[in-house]
């Protein structure tokens, strides 16, 4: 199974990470206190999706490359 987490420090993968548990509510999609990736979480939208850091520009960009993984 895949696991996503997100930083609850990122104010900007909040609705993301709503929009995903709504979308996949059989995936493990959670958000932790802190992942460890500070300087990331300062600067831009990102996630770890199975181990792998995954950061973007925008949410919208971060989306399509979760969604794009989850699929693949």
């Amino acid at each position: 199974m895949q696991k996503i987490y997100f930083c609850k420090d990122n104010d900007n993968t909040k609705k993301l990470y709503k929009l995903l548990k709504e979308k996949y509510p059989d995936m493990k999609i959670k958000r932790k206190d802190c992942l460890g990736k500070c300087k990331t979480c300062k600067h831009c939208p990102f996630s770890v999706l199975d181990g792998k850091l995954l950061k973007c520009e925008t949410i919208k960009e971060l989306n399509k490359e979760i969604i794009d993984r989850i699929a693949n």
